[in-house]
């Protein structure tokens, strides 16, 4: 009992030290995506469907540099946009907001958990390659998402959502940057992320939860209607920053919408961890 406390407070203390209340600097990665290709049988004929193939480099907090390399499909992704239409109408019925997302991501999750399997694999490889322990595990896929140009996403044209949207959605359409209109729930699901990669807040916090979840490691899913935003949680018995404990284990908030942030760090805007809902969790102890 005395060597776990011991750890638990060596491991919090370095935590502590080694993170910081602002961003951390990373380097820069590099993102690639092919052109379609035909897919083939084994005859050589089309089968009226095209792959994909992604090529994401990218550094986390401390420097250590990572490569995921995988394929999606067209066939697969249109798939996945037609099932979350029926998800998105099942949902709708629901008494209230929370339960509305906890529904339609829990949905999503479940619709594409068999579609991320090479992502995951790719992860979990390098975890076990590089003899990571589960936070290093979980920075590895939080600085994998971050990396990714963010993209707005809304549930109708880019056109109504400025006129129907908040300050931060004009100010966000004033600068020119890049939306993904027309998009059920204005979330897209793992694999639809995976394929096209554009995602804002709940899109990335939905990626980033299923691919913890599948790599056994506690994570959440955070949603706030004061700030109007979304992030991810991730479950660990030592950390530092902002946590809401579920189910007696602490899940710590981490922004995956820029560069930078550690686990258990968000804005200082949003901090207040009453205005933050948990919409979905696993505990893997």
């Amino acid at each position: 009992l005395l060597l776990v406390v011991l750890f638990g407070f060596i491991f919090s203390f370095f935590y502590r030290t080694s993170s910081t209340k602002k961003p951390v600097k990373t380097r820069t990665g590099n993102i690639k995506i092919s052109p379609p290709i035909p897919m083939k049988d084994s005859t050589g004929n089309n089968l009226s469907d095209y792959v994909t193939e992604k090529d994401v480099k990218w550094f986390d907090f401390i420097n250590q540099n990572y490569q995921a390399k995988y394929n999606t499909s067209v066939r697969s992704y249109q798939g996945s946009q037609k099932e979350q239409t029926t998800l998105n109408n099942s949902a709708s019925q629901s008494a209230s907001s929370i339960e509305y997302f906890t529904k339609y991501y829990a949905g999503l999750y479940k619709m594409d958990e068999g579609k991320i399997n090479e992502i995951v694999k790719i992860f979990k490889d390098s975890a076990v390659k590089k003899q990571m322990n589960a936070n290093e595990t979980a920075e590895m896929v939080i600085t994998f998402i971050q990396e990714i140009p963010y993209y707005l996403v809304h549930d109708e044209s880019c056109v109504k959502a400025v006129a129907s949207g908040n300050s931060f959605v004009k100010q966000y359409h004033a600068s020119n940057k890049p939306c993904f209109p027309n998009v059920k729930g204005g979330v897209q699901s793992p694999y639809e992320f995976l394929h096209n990669l554009k995602g804002d807040c709940d899109t990335r916090s939905l990626l980033g939860y299923a691919i913890l979840k599948k790599l056994n490691i506690s994570s959440s899913i955070w949603i706030s209607k004061a700030y109007g935003h979304c992030v991810l949680g991730v479950g660990l018995p030592f950390g530092n920053g902002v946590y809401k404990p579920i189910d007696g284990l602490n899940h710590y908030a981490v922004e995956l919408s820029n560069k930078g942030y550690r686990i258990g760090m968000i804005s200082p805007y949003h901090r207040d961890i009453s205005n933050w809902d948990i919409a979905l969790y696993s505990n893997n102890f």
